[in-house]
């Protein structure tokens, strides 16, 4: 079993479709049982598994030639279902956080002029340039930290930095007249 074992993992680090495929077809199911034991729904079980395979061929090159695939496959959906629960638990709190503050500049702003806080907000940031809305809005509203938003839309970390400075400069400048009261 362990020739068979080392002789797919061999395989896999030349980029072998058919390997890949033997290794989707086996543990595809096994892994989408695995991550129901994580998520509440279904569709995130399977969406985490996508992820997971694709990652694992665009780096199966990379596999120590002493790999257990099984392990490698069991491993990489429990740190993805992790991070997914972490990351929904970031989202929840953002959004948790950005509803009190609205709630709280809805009730104190002293401009009757302005009585929607929330979609004066949002209209600031949709009059962002598109990609300094887009980077904040993925860090903001989605919770990906600046690595992952490089990542997500090919750009370096540099960028993202920038993007989210400008985005918050300017939005601190023109909603200038939303603050409180104290």
């Amino acid at each position: 079993m362990q020739d068979s074992e080392s002789i797919l993992v061999e395989r896999l680090r030349n980029k072998d479709k058919r390997a890949f495929e033997l290794v989707f077809n086996e543990y595809y199911g096994l892994m989408k049982a695995y991550a129901m034991r994580f998520m509440d729904e279904m569709e995130e079980a399977e969406e985490i598994v996508q992820d997971v395979f694709v990652k694992f061929w665009e780096k199966c090159e990379n596999l120590a030639p002493e790999s257990s695939v099984k392990s490698y496959l069991y491993r990489s959906v429990h740190n993805t279902c992790l991070n997914f629960i972490k990351h929904q638990k970031v989202k929840d709190s953002y959004r948790q956080y950005i509803i009190g503050f609205m709630e709280e500049a809805q009730e104190a702003v002293y401009a009757p002029e302005k009585p929607n806080v929330e979609g004066r907000i949002m209209e600031e940031i949709d009059q962002l340039p598109p990609r300094c809305s887009e980077i904040f809005k993925l860090s903001r509203f989605e919770g990906l930290k600046y690595q992952e938003i490089a990542d997500h839309l090919e750009i370096s970390i540099k960028t993202v930095e920038v993007q989210m400075g400008k985005a918050l400069k300017v939005l601190r400048e023109r909603l200038q007249d939303l603050k409180v009261m104290e």
